[in-house]
């Protein structure tokens, strides 16, 4: 299992067993460095709420950085501008 499944999955198991839906898929994130970033991109969703993840991640042989967003419906009018910006702007040096 890798690295950004295992935090999807802690990051939604009590949803999930709740009863909640998760549904995946691959996703990538070109960094204004040029870098791409590879990973998750997810929705997990109850009777009465959704929330989006995407778990992204960068590393070298020794090092790495990992990404996790999360926004809930109802939180995305207010939340998803400031996650654009900083994907926008972000620059990784390792």
């Amino acid at each position: 299992m890798s690295l950004n499944q295992l935090m999807l999955q802690e990051m939604t198991k009590e949803t999930v067993e709740a009863g909640g839906t998760l549904s995946q898929e691959p996703t990538t994130r070109k960094l204004a460095d040029g870098k791409q970033l590879i990973g998750i991109k997810a929705t997990v969703k109850t009777r009465t709420d959704k929330a989006d993840f995407e778990i992204v991640g960068f590393g070298l042989a020794d090092q790495g950085l990992l990404f996790i967003t999360r926004i809930g419906d109802q939180d995305t009018a207010t939340e998803q501008p400031m996650i654009d910006k900083f994907w926008q702007t972000l620059k990784v040096k390792l």
